[in-house]
C-alpha cells in the first residue's frame, strides 16, 4: 500500500538568508528528535520497567530460601489492612429515632379496619365484592396492597369477632412498636414472627389470627431510621485511629523458605529489601546506549539518502519514532504485565509488536522503511531475550512477509489473508528454528500455539486500529481510507450527483482513465481512482457555469470572458474549501489544487484578446493559480481530466483519431511546462499515452454523436487538451470540459 502524504505548502521565493535560518530550524528539529528517540530507547532496553531480580509473584513457589542481605524497617501494608477491617466492622450503625412512626401506624390500623367495617355494612353485595371494594379504599385512604384473602376473612366474620380483631390488631401494633424497630431487614423480619405468634395467643389456630397478623404486619414500620452518614463518619474516624504498622527485617533473616507459597507479604518484603530492583549495571548501559545510538543514525542517514521526502517532512519523524518506541515500550510493559521477565512468551510478544510495528509503517509511510525498521527491531528484541538470535531471526522473517502481506491491501478480506500469512510464516519458522535446535516435539507444538495467539491475531487486530488512529493526526491517506472514500455513497458525492450529475460523470470517467494509467506505471491506481473521484467537487457551488451540467441556457451569456474565466478558475478554490468542509484527507485537497496546474483557460483568453491586446499580464489574468502536479498521480490525473473532457467531443472515434487526440494533449500539457514540477519521466509518459488509448477504445466505442459538430465530424483540440465544440456548448461561452 501505497500512503499519500500531503505536500510542502509552497509560496513565494524566500532570500538564501531565510532559506538558511529555516534550514537550520528543521536541522534542530530532526536532531533533537532523533536524541530524544535514542534515550528513550536506551532507557527502555537498560531499566526495566518492571523487577526482574525475584521474579516470583503470589501463588508461586519458591525454588529456594531467600534471606535478608540487609536490615530494614518496612510498612506492613497487609497487617494494616487487616487492622482497618477489623476496625470499621467494629463500628456499629448509626439510627435515628422517628418519634411519629407509632401514631402514623396506629392511624393506618385505624383505617383499615374502618374501610372494612364500611364494606361489610354494603348491602346488595357479594362478600367477594365487598372484600374489594374494601381493599380498593384502603389502597386509596392509606397506600398500602392488602391481600384479598385477610380482609375477605374479617368481612365475613361475625360482628363480635370482627371488633375483638381490630382490638387485637391495635395492641400488637402499639405493642411491637413500643421498643426499637430499626430498618434491618432481619430485625423486622422477627418482629412479625413475633406478631403472628401473639396473633395466635388472642384468637387462637384460626383464620381470624391470620387475618389479624397479616393487617399488623402490614401497618408496622422501624422507627429507627438508618443515618448512613454518621455511620460512615464514625468508621472514617475509627479508620483514621488505626496506625501503619511497622515491622523489622534483621541480616539473615528467613524471608521465604525452600517449596513455601509466595504471599502479598512476602512481595513486601521483597521489596522493602530492593530484591524486586535491578542492580545499575553502567558498563551494559553505556554499551546498549551507544549502540542504540548507532542504529539511530543510521535510519537517519537511510532515510536521507533514500527517502528525502519523508526526511523533510518532521511530523512523519515523529510518527515514526512514535511506533518504534511503543512497539519496545508494547514489549516491556506487555511482559511484564502477564508476569513474563524471559523465556518463549516473551519472545512471542517482541515478535508480535515488531510484526505491528512493520505492518503500520508499511502502510503509512513505505515499505522500504517498514523493511529497514523491522531489521533494528528485530536487533533490540535479541537483546531483550538475552541474545537468543533464533528469536531475533524469527522477527526479522515473520516481519518481512507481514511486510508483504499489507503492501497493497484494500480491506478486510487482504486483512484476513495477511493473518493468515503471518500465522503460516510463524509456525513454519517455529518447526524450522526447533529443527535446528534440536527443541522436542512437544515444545514446539507449544510454540506454534503462542505463535499464533501471542502475534498474529493480536498483530493484525493492532496494526488495523493503529493505522486508523494514527492516520489523520499525521496526516497520511492510505487505502484503507481511500476505500471509504470510494463509496459512492459519501454526502459529497451524493451532493455531486444531484447537483452537478455530468461533471459527476466525468469524475467517474476520469477515474477509471486515471487508474488505468496510474496502475500501468507502477504508482497508485486506488489513489488516482479516488482523488479523480473528487477533483472538481467545487463544481457543486456553481454547476450551471460548467459544459456538462448545462442543458438549455449558458449562464457565460451575461458575463464578459473576464468574469466567465474567473467564475472557471474559482472552482479550484470552491473545491478546497468543499474539501475542507467535509474534512477530506490533505492529499485529496491537493489534487484538487493540482489538477489543472497554471493552465489557461483559452477560450476566454482567446474572447477577451478580441477585445485587448493580448499580454503576458492578460494572459496570466487566465491562468489557474496552481501548483503545478507534484507527483505521478496528480500529473495523471490532469492529463486524465484534458483527456476525458476532450473525448467526449469525438463523434465517431477511431483507433488514430484517439491516439491523435490523447498525443495532442500531452504534448501541449508538456510545451506548457505542466508537467515539470511531476515525476512523470518521458517513458512514463509514454505508457500513459498507451493506456489513455486502450481505456479510451473500449469506453467510446457507442458513444453518440453531439450536435453543433464541427468539421471532419470531430471537433478540434485547442492548447489545453478540450475540443472547441465543449468549449463553445450551446452558445459558444462556457469552459472547457474538465
Amino acid at each position: 500500500m501505497k500512503p499519500h502524504l500531503p505536500l510542502p505548502s509552497r509560496g513565494r521565493k524566500k532570500n538564501s538568508e531565510r532559506k538558511s535560518v529555516r534550514r537550520r530550524r528543521v536541522d534542530i528539529q530532526r536532531t533533537g528528535l532523533a536524541v530524544a528517540t535514542a534515550l528513550i530507547l536506551s532507557f527502555l532496553l537498560c531499566i526495566h520497567l518492571l523487577p526482574d531480580k525475584v521474579t516470583l509473584a503470589p501463588g508461586d513457589i519458591a525454588p529456594a530460601d531467600i534471606r535478608a542481605h540487609r536490615s530494614v524497617r518496612y510498612s506492613d501494608s497487609y497487617e494494616f489492612r487487616k487492622q482497618q477491617a477489623e476496625a470499621a466492622s467494629s463500628v456499629s450503625k448509626v439510627y435515628d429515632y422517628v418519634p411519629t412512626a407509632l401514631n402514623q401506624s396506629l392511624r393506618d390500623t385505624s383505617a383499615l379496619f374502618d374501610a372494612i367495617s364500611s364494606s361489610r355494612s354494603t348491602q346488595g353485595l357479594s362478600a367477594e365484592s365487598r372484600a374489594a371494594q374494601a381493599r380498593a379504599q384502603i389502597r386509596n385512604r392509606v397506600g398500602i396492597n392488602v391481600p384479598l384473602q385477610p380482609i375477605l376473612t374479617l368481612v365475613l366474620a361475625p360482628d363480635k369477632v370482627f371488633n375483638h380483631a381490630r382490638d387485637v390488631t391495635i395492641t400488637l401494633v402499639r405493642k411491637s412498636m413500643s421498643g426499637e424497630v430499626k430498618d434491618d431487614v432481619s430485625e423486622i423480619s422477627k418482629i412479625q414472627s413475633h406478631v403472628s405468634s401473639a396473633a395466635e395467643v388472642s384468637l387462637g389456630s384460626t383464620r381470624y389470627a391470620a387475618a389479624v397478623s397479616d393487617m399488623a404486619r402490614l401497618v408496622i414500620r422501624p422507627n429507627m431510621i438508618f443515618d448512613f452518614e454518621k455511620t460512615a463518619n464514625d468508621r472514617e474516624r475509627a479508620l483514621e485511629n488505626v496506625k501503619p504498622v511497622y515491622k523489622d527485617i534483621r541480616t539473615g533473616e528467613l524471608v521465604i523458605a525452600k517449596g513455601e507459597v509466595v504471599t502479598r507479604q512476602h512481595i513486601e518484603k521483597f521489596t522493602a529489601l530492593g530484591l524486586r530492583q535491578r542492580r545499575v549495571d553502567y558498563r551494559t548501559i553505556f554499551s546498549i546506549t551507544a549502540f542504540v545510538s548507532f542504529l539511530v543514525g543510521l535510519v537517519i542517514i537511510y532515510l536521507a539518502r533514500y527517502q528525502p521526502s519523508i526526511y523533510k517532512t518532521t511530523r512523519l519523524l515523529v510518527m515514526l519514532s512514535l511506533v518504534v518506541v511503543v512497539s519496545i515500550l508494547g514489549l516491556k510493559v506487555g511482559g511484564g504485565l502477564l508476569g513474563i521477565t524471559s523465556g518463549v512468551q516473551l519472545a512471542y510478544i517482541g515478535m508480535m509488536f515488531t510484526t505491528t510495528a512493520a505492518m503500520v509503517l508499511a502502510v503509512l509511510l513505505n515499505p522500504q522503511i517498514a523493511v529497514m525498521i523491522v531489521a533494528v527491531l528485530s536487533i533490540a528484541a535479541g537483546l531483550v531475550t538475552n541474545y537468543e538470535m533464533r528469536y531475533a531471526a524469527s522477527t526479522l522473517l515473520s516481519g518481512l512477509v507481514a511486510i508483504y502481506a499489507v503492501a497493497n491491501i484494500r480491506g478486510i478480506g487482504d486483512l484476513m489473508r495477511a493473518l493468515g500469512a503471518i500465522a503460516i510464516t510463524n509456525v513454519v519458522l517455529v518447526w524450522i528454528m526447533g529443527g535446528l535446535l534440536g527443541d522436542s516435539a512437544v515444545d514446539m507444538m507449544s510454540s506454534s500455539v503462542w505463535a499464533i495467539l501471542l502475534v498474529a491475531l493480536p498483530a493484525t487486530s493492532l496494526f488495523w486500529y493503529i493505522t486508523w488512529l494514527l492516520e489523520r493526526p499525521f496526516k497520511v491517506t492510505t487505502h484503507i481510507s481511500l476505500l471509504e472514500l470510494a463509496d459512492t455513497n459519501k454526502p459529497i458525492l451524493k451532493r455531486l450527483v444531484v447537483e452537478a450529475p455530468g461533471t459527476y460523470t466525468h469524475s467517474m470517467a476520469v477515474g477509471n482513465l486515471a487508474e488505468a494509467a496510474a496502475e500501468a506505471i507502477g504508482a497508485d491506481g486506488l489513489f488516482a481512482k479516488v482523488a479523480s473521484y473528487y477533483h472538481d467537487i467545487g463544481k457543486i457551488k456553481r454547476p450551471h457555469f460548467f459544459v456538462e451540467n448545462q442543458s438549455i441556457e449558458n449562464a457565460h451569456d451575461r458575463l464578459n470572458p473576464t468574469l466567465s474565466g474567473l467564475v472557471i478558475t474559482s472552482h479550484i478554490k470552491d473545491g478546497l474549501e468543499v474539501a475542507r468542509e467535509f474534512k477530506l484527507p490533505p492529499s485529496i485537497q491537493d489534487i484538487i489544487s493540482q489538477h489543472h496546474g497554471t493552465s489557461l483557460v483559452q477560450y476566454f483568453f482567446n474572447q477577451a484578446t478580441e477585445q485587448i491586446e493580448p499580454s503576458p499580464l492578460l494572459e496570466q489574468q487566465f491562468r489557474y493559480e496552481g501548483p503545478k502536479p507534484q507527483s505521478k498521480e496528480a500529473a495523471i490525473i490532469m492529463l486524465a481530466d484534458s483527456v476525458e473532457a476532450a473525448s467526449r467531443s469525438l463523434a465517431k472515434p477511431t483507433i488514430p483519431l484517439l491516439e491523435s487526440l490523447v498525443e495532442k494533449i500531452i504534448a501541449d500539457k508538456l510545451g506548457d511546462g505542466q508537467l515539470d514540477e511531476s515525476e512523470l519521466t518521458f517513458r512514463d509518459i509514454g505508457i500513459v499515452r498507451d493506456a489513455f488509448i486502450h481505456t479510451l477504445a473500449g469506453t467510446l466505442h457507442a458513444r453518440i454523436e453531439y450536435q453543433n459538430s464541427v468539421s471532419s465530424e470531430n471537433g478540434k483540440v485547442t492548447a489545453n487538451g478540450n475540443s472547441d465544440q465543449e468549449l463553445a456548448g450551446a452558445s459558444g461561452k462556457t469552459e472547457e470540459a474538465d
